[in-house]
């Protein structure tokens, strides 16, 4: 009988099951250089390209081409100039003396600018794997979502823009920040700290936008460095940073004074703060889509009509994700991290201070990014070690096939993407297609097109951006210059009359050019008219009483 109960007993005992954490085959540290080394290759073969690229009309001339500290390369008066200016809306030393070495070595061609921003996206990718493995000790996952991040396609415009150096430079010094808290963190001294400090110091030298950096280094101190899994551990992991936090504080006032003085903060009044938290929340989902899937990429997306199903739609979007994240954080602790870093990250250029008229920015998505790769790489693992334990059936290779896959698609897609930063024209024709009522890129190209003597092409596009916007002066003031240069005198009347319609009375130029076509449509009465009210209000305007006497000589 006992023996019976035993024998039942054994059959009633169920095998253990193994957890869900189950992990796939570790990889041998020695992988992790030769995927970095790949990577970096892989990332040099998409940009190369950029070697026969032109710069951009699009900041470019103000940072490089057409500024006379930069052009003129190395000098005491060019160093000092760099770290006490705040043109171009940010304080950012270093990224000019990036540009200043840039021209002291190769003046003005642009190809190996552009390869040294190449050059420093390939460094970024493999560091980023590297930091990755510090802080975790996974090989695979920290090359999977080193590989998201370098070979995206949202990463070219930062990469094949000249100007936007400041974002390679500022996550080149943000990765470096993180693995020396990597280092720091396992065993805390004043001596390991100092790099910490340094290297942040440096991001912030590059682009303001890396105030956010001391959060998170606090959501690494939760995952993956244990170092905050109570709330009584909370206020050490904050006193530590205070140096870093100080940084901060005082790059988002220097940010604030150099983008006021540039006039690039928009005022409440042309964009209401209802208006700015609802574009930030929708951006949030835009630069989720487009990171999952990368369409329709422009250099400038103009600011829309958001409507209500789109703000209700990606409020439960960003909601859900959150839930998500929270409820896994026990046990995942990526998602939190990972979720957490996007989002933060992201606040500085989401629009909450609008600075500029876009609605979104590729390039804002560089160091924000990192983080939904780290989601997407550990919850990719997971969920294939799942298979693994419950089909019983080794998926990993299954899992390394559709990984390089996605990369081999993503470095495709970078590919293309580069290839339409050739030159100005290229770039803004394809990002017209693919967005709508693109007034800004309409006028950019309208003044690219009139200065190169291609007129009808200018006209096509002055007209477009007047449609889109039909009180902007500056357009109607572009297509007068152009419908001139057309000779079609009454096309340029019309906008003329406009102009000076919306046009302050103070603005005596557009009302001698009033005049003047006017006058040469045959309509004299009328431009004497117009040169007479010029005349009472300024009697000694030399200007208006030449065109006077031109058009009326017998009146002295």
């Amino acid at each position: 009988m006992a023996r019976k109960q035993k024998k039942s007993a054994s059959k009633t005992t169920a095998p253990a099951v193994p957890p869900v954490s189950i992990s796939l085959p570790v990889l041998p540290a020695r992988f992790l250089w030769i995927a970095m080394a790949v990577l970096a290759v892989i990332v040099v073969g998409i940009y190369f390209q950029t070697w026969q690229h032109d710069f951009v009309n699009l900041d470019d001339r103000q940072y490089i081409t057409d500024n006379p500290n930069v052009r003129t390369g190395f000098s005491l008066t060019n160093l000092r100039w760099a770290f006490v200016t705040v043109e171009h809306y940010y304080w950012q030393p270093l990224t000019w003396i990036s540009h200043m070495l840039d021209c002291q070595l190769f003046g003005l061609n642009a190809g190996p600018h552009h390869l040294v921003s190449t050059g420093i996206h390939a460094l970024n990718g493999a560091l980023l794997a590297w930091t990755l493995f510090l802080l975790t000790g996974s090989v695979g996952r920290s090359i999977f979502a080193a590989a998201l991040f370098a070979l995206h396609p949202l990463r070219v415009e930062s990469v094949a823009w000249a100007a936007e150096r400041k974002d390679l430079l500022s996550g080149l010094f943000w990765i470096l920040t993180v693995a020396a808290y990597a280092y720091y963190a396992k065993s805390p001294s004043w001596k390991r700290y100092l790099p910490v400090v340094l290297a942040a110091l440096c991001a912030a030298m590059s682009k303001p936008t890396v105030v956010t950096l001391p959060f998170v280094l606090l959501l690494l101190d939760f995952w993956p460095l244990a170092r905050l899994n109570r709330l009584s551990q909370l206020w050490p992991r904050i006193y530590e940073k205070i140096p870093l936090f100080l940084i901060s504080a005082g790059l988002s006032v220097i940010t604030y004074i150099g983008q006021s003085a540039a006039g690039a903060t928009v005022d409440l009044g042309r964009l209401p703060a209802s208006y700015r938290l609802k574009n930030a929340i929708v951006s949030y989902g835009d630069y989720l889509a487009k990171i999952f899937w990368p369409a329709k990429l422009s250099v400038f997306y103009p600011l829309h009509k958001i409507d209500t199903l789109t703000l209700v739609m990606t409020v439960v979007l960003l909601l859900a994700v959150t839930a998500f994240a929270l409820k896994w954080s026990s046990t995942q602790g990526y998602a939190v991290t990972g979720w957490f870093w996007f989002l933060g990250a992201m606040v500085p250029m989401v629009g909450l201070a609008q600075s500029g008229l876009q609605a979104m920015a590729d390039r804002f998505s560089y160091i924000p990014s990192i983080g939904i790769s780290i989601f997407a790489s550990w919850l990719a693992v997971d969920l294939t070690a799942r298979f693994v334990r419950e089909w019983k059936i080794p998926k990993w290779k299954i899992a390394g096939a559709a990984a390089a896959l996605i990369c081999i698609v993503l470095a495709f897609l970078s590919f293309r993407q580069t290839a339409l930063w050739k030159d100005s024209y290229t770039i803004f024709e394809h990002s017209i297609a693919v967005t709508d009522d693109n007034d800004f890129l309409h006028m950019t190209l309208a003044e690219m097109y009139h200065l190169n003597g291609q007129l009808p092409q200018a006209s096509k596009h002055v007209e477009q951006a007047i449609r889109i916007e039909p009180n902007n002066t500056t357009a109607l003031w572009l297509a007068v210059q152009i419908n001139l240069a057309s000779a079609k005198l009454d096309v340029a009347l019309g906008y003329a009359r406009r102009v000076v319609r919306l046009l302050p009375r103070e603005q005596k130029l557009p009302r001698r050019t009033l005049a003047l076509l006017l006058w040469q449509n045959g309509k004299a009465a009328e431009a004497l008219t117009e040169l007479d009210a010029l005349l009472r209000e300024d009697p000694n305007d030399a200007e208006s009483q030449a065109l006077r006497l031109m058009m009326n000589p017998t009146a002295h």
